[in-house]
Formats: structure tokens, C-alpha cells, sequence
């Protein structure tokens, strides 16, 4: 024995592949020198084996706990709140809907019936839809549909050729006013501000004496929904928007199209109207840039703290059908909140905290502005509007792009055959198809909406009032 011992501590490592080998083909036999090391070799070894295993079998079990965790903790209660919202909404529109048929008969719309059915809403502290066209989007849908679109090809058939785009769409430099107003623009920009502003009701409005005279109202679309607006010595810009990128330089959307003017050369506004809170339709760089006492921003109730965290000073919240009354160069004008079929939020945590609306601009009792921001399209609240403030608007801007896929756009957007219903619903003589060819958010090619509305308003003889807009050109309303 003491001379096999020293025979194991002198083994060589050619020794160690030699008898590794043999042991692979024959069975050990304790007569054979070094049998005994062989076997405490593959021992060792296969222990290691079964240790790794079962190492990598208990790791994999965590990770799936984890995982069912992370549905139990999250997926589960969402999607029971997402069940009570749809159940609780349902309910309310049902009640609604009782209380309407006592004071309207079939057919027949009502102010009083209007408010009663087209009132906010709000389940959990959050504002949600009161309407029966709506349906909601869970979280589900979103990712889902998120997950499509990162194996389109080409979305929104974008040219290449920076050349091939501008010839589609062109940009002109903006006029901003007529030459008369540009002329005095630094005077009218430091003296005749807006002033004795507050809060009324619709039905104010209604009861407020006017002459029934109006003027000319001027366009320039800026991109999505963002234009500057001139009527009779007032500056409005409607849904803010100068910014190259949505979200963030590193991740996107940009801008498919260039801006037709920097922030800075664009004059300062007496008034910003905001529909809701989305990124394409409020910047940051607007807030930062119109930040003083003398621009009145105009938003949706819940908004205004976050206006007010980016340093913006004068700010005025709206729920539905209130109302900004305030003055300019001696003459009156109200700008109403009415409802829209959409939602609001910057992230996940802030859904629906603060509503959404369209705006209406009324002056000496007459509808000049309906400025609709984002919006499904509901069967009679557009002939209810209509009905509250007048038909004969002299322009409504109406969002046309961003509808495709429709199962999952169309309860927050309109089409362009629904453009063209709202135009017939409110009676106005013009309309502007915006919110298109600006960044890449759905799936239609992208000159589709500007398409498909102008070749059925052709197809209405309405070609020469229902549009889309060129980048930047200034247009005139009589």
C-alpha cells in the first residue's frame, strides 16, 4: 500500500488522459494502479453535474415566481379596475340616458338634455367618457398595438429623398397677420392686452348682447394641431407645439416635416387654448417660452399644476361648458369648453387625472373658432353644440390623421368621412383638416388624410371650403 500511495502523488498528467481513457472502455479493477483515483476523479466530477443542475433548475424557479408575482401584484388588480371604470361608465351613461328621456322625446335635443347627458364624468378621481360611442383602451390594447407596429415596414411611407418630401409637403414661410396689423404688431403686442377676465357659464354667453358684426379671421397651421390664429386685433395659438422631437431626442417620434417658423420669430399671443395634455399637443418648449402674465393659457380642468411646474403664471382651467370671458380693444370675447371623446396623460400614473376638451370662440354672440384637439366622433354631440352656441362658425379646425388601425384609433380619432359629418353636424362654413403629417403615430400612409377629406369634399362640392392646409401658409377666412 505505501507504494501505491506514492504512485498516486507522482502521477503525471499524460498518466491522468491515459487511464482516463482506459476507464472509458473498461471496467475498473482494483488490481489496476490508480483505479482508485479514477473513480474519486469522475465522482467529483459528476457531483459538480448534478450540483450545476440543480442550481439552474432552482434559479429558473424563482424567475418564474417572480414573474407570476408581477401578474398577481399588478396585471390582475388593473384588470379589475379596468373592468369596474368600463361597468361603472356604463352605468352612469344608462342613468343619464333615463334621466333624458323625461325631459326629451325621441329625436329631440334640448340644452337642459345636453348637460345631463354630456356632463364629465368621473369614476375614482379620474375623468372617463360619458358617451356610449366610446370604448376603452386598457393597457393591453396599447402595448399590443405598440408591438405591432415595430414589425411594419416603412410606417407611414415616409420618401427617402428629403427633395421627393418637400415637393409633398411644401413649406411656406408664415405671414402671421394681415399687413395692417403687422404693421402696428409691436404696438399691439406691448399696449391693448387682454383684460377683465373671468369665468362664466354657456349660459351667460347666451344672454350677453352683441351686434351680430364680425371680421375676417387669419390661419397659419404650424403642424398637427398647433396654428396661429388673428381675428380682429386677437392672437390665439390653439395646442402649442415647437418641438422637433415628442418625447425626447433619443427616443423619438420625430418630426417628419420641418417647422415652417422657430418659437422665437413667431409673435407673442394674447391667448394659448390647450386641449389636452398629450405631448404632440402641449410642448414644453411653449411653456417655457410663453412663461409671462401678459399670455392667458387656456386649458382643461386638472392642467393647470402642470402648466404651472413648468412656470407658466396665467393660467385658467375649464371644465365643460365654461367659459373665458375677457376683453381686447374694448371688445368681448368667450372662449367655451365643450366635451370631446378622448383622454389625457404624459405617462402611465397620469391617465385621465385631467379632462380633455374641444373650444368654441364666440364674439358678439356669432361662433368665429371651433377648435376641436383630439376627438372620436359622436353621433349628436356636434348638432347639441350647434344647437347651444349657433351654426355659421367661420372656421372649425378638425383633426383628420391618426386613425389607422381603426378597431384601436377610431374611439379617440376621427376619420375623414367623419370630418365631414362634424361640418354638416355644427353648420360651419369652413374647415381645415389638421393633425396629420407631422410625426408618424399610426399606420396610414401619411398624405392619406389629406387625401381621402379633400377627394370626398370634392366629391360633396365642398372643395373650396373643407381642406387640408399647407405648412406655414397663412389663409384668410372672410
Amino acid at each position: 500500500m505505501p507504494t501505491l500511495v506514492m504512485n498516486r502523488k507522482v502521477l503525471s498528467g499524460r498518466n491522468l488522459l491515459l487511464n482516463a481513457n482506459v476507464f472509458a472502455t473498461k471496467k475498473p479493477s482494483l488490481f489496476i494502479p490508480n483505479a482508485g483515483l479514477r473513480f474519486q476523479i469522475v465522482s467529483k466530477s459528476t457531483s459538480r453535474g448534478y450540483a450545476s443542475k440543480a442550481d439552474t433548475n432552482k434559479t429558473k424557479s424563482l424567475a418564474r415566481r417572480r414573474v407570476l408575482n408581477v401578474l398577481l401584484t399588478v396585471l390582475v388588480p388593473y384588470t379589475g379596475y379596468a373592468f369596474y371604470v368600463v361597468t361603472g361608465a356604463s352605468k352612469e351613461i344608462n342613468l343619464r340616458a333615463k334621466e333624458l328621456s323625461t325631459i326629451e322625446g325621441e329625436g329631440e335635443l334640448t340644452n337642459a338634455g345636453t348637460l345631463i347627458k354630456y356632463s364629465p364624468l368621473k369614476i375614482l378621481n379620474r375623468y372617463e367618457n360619458p358617451f356610449e360611442e366610446y370604448r376603452m383602451q386598457t393597457v393591453y390594447e396599447f402595448f399590443f398595438n405598440r408591438v405591432v407596429e415595430v414589425f411594419q415596414r416603412n410606417r407611414g411611407g415616409i420618401p427617402e429623398s428629403k427633395i421627393e418630401m418637400d415637393s409633398l409637403m411644401p413649406i411656406h414661410k408664415p405671414d402671421w397677420l394681415p399687413q395692417t396689423a403687422a404693421s402696428n404688431h409691436n404696438h399691439l403686442s406691448t399696449e391693448n392686452n387682454i383684460s377683465d377676465i373671468s369665468v362664466v357659464t354657456s349660459e351667460n354667453i347666451l344672454n350677453q348682447e352683441g351686434n351680430g358684426n364680425t371680421s375676417e379671421i387669419y390661419s397659419t397651421w404650424l403642424g398637427q394641431s398647433c396654428n396661429f390664429i388673428y381675428y380682429n386685433g386677437l392672437k390665439i395659438i390653439t395646442d402649442p407645439l415647437f418641438s422637433d422631437y415628442l418625447i425626447h431626442e433619443k427616443y423619438g417620434p420625430k418630426r417628419i416635416t420641418s417647422q415652417p417658423s422657430h418659437i422665437d420669430k413667431v409673435p407673442q399671443p394674447d391667448v394659448i387654448i390647450v386641449s389636452h395634455n398629450h405631448p404632440d399637443h402641449l410642448d414644453t418648449n411653449s411653456m417655457s417660452k410663453w412663461t409671462s402674465s401678459e399670455v392667458l393659457w387656456i386649458v382643461p380642468k386638472g392642467a393647470k399644476k402642470f402648466l404651472q411646474k413648468h412656470g407658466v403664471q396665467n393660467v385658467i382651467e375649464l371644465c365643460w361648458w365654461e367659459a373665458v370671458e375677457f376683453k381686447k380693444n374694448k371688445e368681448i370675447y368667450h372662449i367655451s369648453s365643450v366635451p370631446a371623446m378622448h383622454w389625457s396623460g404624459r405617462g402611465l400614473l397620469d391617465i385621465n387625472e385631467s379632462l380633455w376638451c374641444s373650444f368654441i370662440m364666440t364674439h358678439n354672440k356669432q361662433p368665429i373658432l371651433f377648435h376641436a384637439g383630439d376627438t372620436g366622433y359622436v353621433s349628436d354631440l356636434y348638432k347639441r353644440i350647434k344647437l347651444k352656441f349657433g351654426g355659421g362658425c367661420k372656421l372649425a379646425l378638425l383633426p383628420c390623421g391618426q386613425y389607422c388601425p381603426e378597431w384601436h384609433q377610431r374611439p379617440r380619432h376621427i376619420n375623414s368621412h367623419e370630418v365631414l359629418s362634424i361640418m354638416e353636424d355644427l353648420a360651419v362654413k369652413n374647415v381645415l383638416g389638421i393633425h396629420w403629417g407631422t410625426f408618424v403615430l399610426s399606420g396610414e400612409y401619411f398624405r392619406e388624410p389629406k387625401e381621402k377629406l379633400e377627394l370626398l369634399a370634392q366629391w360633396k362640392g365642398k372643395s373650396e371650403r373643407c381642406y387640408c392646409p399647407e405648412l406655414g401658409k397663412t389663409i384668410k377666412f372672410d
